[in-house]
This record gives C-alpha cells, sequence and structure tokens, in this order.
C-alpha cells in the first residue's frame, strides 16, 4: 500500500501542475469599456474596448481586473465582463483531463451574481479624501419635501415603520 501511494503522489503532483497553468481566466465584455492604466475611475485611459472583445486576467484589485488584450493590458471594472474557461470549454488542457481522470463529466447549469462586498484593509489604505467626489455627492441632496414629491408623482404612498427600540 506504501509502494502504490509512493507511486502515485509525483502522478498527482504532475497533474496538478500541468492543470493549473492551463487555466487561466478568460473574460468576454459584456459593453464597451475602458481600459484604464490603474484601478481607479480617474486613471489615464490605455484603450477602448469594445462589446466581445476578450482578454486574459493578469490580476485583480478590489472590483477591477488587469486585462491583457491582444493589443493592450490595463485595467477596467469586473461587472463589464463575463468569466469563461475557453480552454476548459473546449475540452482542451489539463483541468478537463484531470477531470475525466478523476470522475465523469456533469452538465450543470450554474446561476451566479457578483458584488462588492465590502472594503478590505487594503482599500482603507488607499483611500484619500476627494472635495470633488464630496460636492458631487452634495448636488444629489434634496429636500425632504422635494423627496417626497417626488416619491407621489412616481405612485409611491408614505408608510411608518415603528422602530423596536423606539421608547413611548
Amino acid at each position: 500500500m506504501r509502494r502504490m501511494f509512493k507511486r502515485m503522489v509525483p502522478a498527482l503532483t504532475a497533474a496538478f501542475v500541468f492543470a493549473f497553468p492551463a487555466a487561466a481566466e478568460h473574460v468576454t465584455l459584456e459593453r464597451d469599456s475602458a481600459l484604464y492604466s490603474e484601478p481607479r475611475p480617474g486613471a489615464a485611459q490605455v484603450a477602448q474596448l469594445k462589446q466581445g472583445a476578450s482578454g486574459e486576467v493578469i490580476g485583480k484589485q478590489g472590483a477591477w481586473l488587469n486585462l491583457k488584450t491582444a493589443d493592450s493590458t490595463g485595467w477596467l471594472f469586473s461587472f463589464n465582463v463575463r468569466f469563461q474557461n475557453q480552454k476548459a470549454e473546449a475540452g482542451e488542457g489539463g483541468g478537463a483531463a484531470l477531470g475525466r481522470v478523476f470522475g465523469p463529466r456533469r452538465n450543470v447549469s450554474v446561476t451566479s451574481a457578483a458584488g462588492i462586498r465590502g472594503l478590505d484593509e487594503e482599500d482603507l489604505k488607499q483611500a484619500s479624501f476627494n472635495a470633488e467626489q464630496m460636492k458631487l455627492l452634495d448636488d444629489y441632496a434634496v429636500s425632504k419635501e422635494a423627496a417626497a414629491d417626488g416619491a407621489r408623482a412616481t405612485g409611491l404612498t408614505p408608510v411608518s415603520v415603528e422602530y423596536l427600540d423606539v421608547k413611548k
């Protein structure tokens, strides 16, 4: 048993070494998107990509992807792309071969949603005050009366909500 295990370890290690490099993340753009020099909206634009263009993800930072295309490399917002593993879909590469070795392939229909789940420590370290964005935020503010008028104009009606910690 021990001898069989010693023979299997190098074979499994080789399978994983060859499978993982083949599993690069490929994406296709769902809409026209700007490619930026840095992962932030104010950065210099490197290129303008058209819907349907594809590329390889070479890095991630928050909700941004570092994308390498045939013509350029830069950052774009991850919600503008659809992820796919082209080699696995085509049945090529080590990942598909590894799947055939360890069990039958099944067709699975998966629905997923993408979202940003808050800020991490790195985001907070890189944060800085932006007076222009604060002014833009202030420009969106309206009075309570204007908000109520807008709600009534769209057919919304007021509802009173009692909070649990309200003292009467």
